[in-house]
């Protein structure tokens, strides 16, 4: 099982977008209205009711990215397969609640380290393997391993090279992640996200 770090706490809120009814209220569709404790079954099953709830998210996402305001991407780095982990901690701890509202209290988490405006994506190549991110992230990236670690490359550039790599080694190591030498979704967490201890 992959091992993430859960943010420190989410914070829950009834709605993201302003457009509702006179009274505030709208109706939810599909699996934003199941109660985590569905989620958290489909997910021990195995059934392919927990694929749905996979492809509600990410319509989700693409619904927030269009509508909130100085918004390009809520999750520039996050894989669909970590925000459903995400989402899965914060399930077995509020069983009662219904997907959307836990979901509202990620985005909410992961509000200030949006993309705000478009970013170009890059092509990037460690050990074989290429990914792709965009070029901010790339020096939001640069910027974090700076504080984190000694590296001392350009934070202005979107190259990521061998200096990257060892830096990204070095940040591995330090904080106790498997050394996999690439930017994987447990480093990237590390990097961005609030851990609880």
């Amino acid at each position: 099982m992959v091992k993430i770090f859960v943010f420190i706490a989410f914070f829950f809120i009834s709605t993201i977008i302003s457009a509702a009814d006179v009274d505030g209220k709208f109706a939810v569709k599909g699996a934003g209205r199941k109660s985590c404790e569905d989620f958290i079954q489909a997910k021990r099953s195995g059934s392919e009711d927990y694929l749905l709830y996979a492809g509600w998210l990410e319509g989700f996402i693409s619904s927030y990215n269009q509508f909130q305001e100085k918004t390009f991407d809520i999750t520039p780095w996050q894989t669909s397969e970590l925000l459903l982990i995400l989402m899965s901690e914060q399930c077995k701890t509020n069983p009662q609640s219904r997907i959307l509202t836990v979901v509202n209290g990620l985005f909410k988490a992961l509000f200030p380290i949006r993309l705000e405006s478009e970013s170009t994506i890059i092509k990037v190549s460690l050990d074989g393997r290429d990914t792709y991110y965009y070029s901010e992230i790339i020096k939001r990236v640069k910027s974090r391993l700076k504080v984190a670690t000694d590296y001392k490359g350009d934070e202005t550039s979107d190259d990521f090279g061998a200096e990257e790599i060892r830096a990204i080694v070095d940040f591995q190591k330090k904080t106790g992640l498997t050394v996999t030498r690439v930017l994987d979704q447990n480093t990237l967490s590390r990097l961005f996200l609030k851990q609880s201890k």
